[in-house]
């Protein structure tokens, strides 16, 4: 297998097509990496990912806040990325205060591309974020759906792979595209991406996700003050249970110039009526 020089998270894989009654064909295919980052905390090990390895720095960033040990992009000191044999070590060197958080957070567990709460060792605690208020931004379906056109446009690894998740945020600077094997990765990234922007907390206003939407998507964008999220797939229960319990507008299925609204619709102009309902 060969890494692709030009597209950051690509390599190359000999792979063989088969066909019912056809000649097998023999080729060479785009594979999205996965690979191990470990994450090692002034000295010490944090936590162990499974990720795409691009946009590292985004990723720890968005990681790291949604985790509630950054609170601003000046408690990162100093990093470094180290390429190891079983994927990519991260050295960071965060402030004091910072650190103190990390040891009320620590663990040190391998999380799948899939899972960003595995290894959490209790409930308790989960939700660190305050509510949001409900007055705080206003959408319209047509605004939704035309982030995640962009969203969908700018996904360059799933083009090629047909593998990448994607997260996609309408900031006040613009919109940021991520992606990655893992859809919580995804939104780290894309966390991460604004935080390096100089995004603030509160400064985004809308969250949009190629895959299903779960507890913990919602949970990162409470987290960064992110008042609507939207997905092209479904929710999960426990997703709806926060978002309506901390004021986040919950969409699911907006596709197909549809969507379905599970928590707090009143923010999107043009929707009314009992909770869910499809606009």
């Amino acid at each position: 297998m060969r890494t692709d020089a030009g597209l950051g998270g690509i390599s190359w894989s000999p792979a063989t097509v088969l066909e019912s009654q056809c000649v097998p064909l023999v080729h060479e295919e785009a594979i999205l990496q996965e690979a191990a980052i470990s994450l090692v905390i002034n000295g010490d090990p944090y936590a162990v990912m499974m990720a795409t390895p691009d946009h590292l720095e985004d990723f720890f960033c968005g990681f790291l806040w949604s985790e509630g040990v950054l609170r601003s992009q000046e408690e990162i000191i100093a990093w470094e990325s180290v390429h190891v044999a079983e994927g990519w070590a991260l050295y960071i060197q965060l402030s004091s205060a910072a650190a103190e958080r990390v040891e009320h957070k620590r663990r040190c567990v391998i999380g799948g591309s899939a899972c960003g709460l595995c290894g959490t060792p209790c409930f308790t605690g989960l939700v660190p974020f305050p509510s949001l208020k409900r007055d705080l931004v206003t959408t319209d379906t047509e605004a939704i759906h035309a982030l995640l056109a962009t969203m969908q446009q700018q996904q360059d690894l799933n083009q090629t792979t047909g593998t990448a998740h994607a997260a996609v945020l309408a900031t006040s600077l613009g919109i940021l595209v991520r992606e990655d094997i893992g859809r919580h990765n995804a939104v780290d990234k894309s966390i991460g991406a604004a935080l390096q922007q100089g995004i603030a907390y509160g400064q985004t206003t809308l969250l949009g996700v190629s895959s299903r939407l779960s507890f913990e998507i919602a949970l990162k964008a409470l987290g960064f003050g992110i008042p609507v999220v939207a997905a092209i797939s479904g929710v999960s229960s426990l997703a709806i249970q926060l978002a309506e319990s901390h004021g986040l507008t919950l969409i699911g299925y907006a596709r197909d110039r549809r969507m379905t609204v599970y928590a707090h619709g009143e923010r999107i102009r043009g929707c009314s009526g009992s909770i869910p309902m499809n606009c």
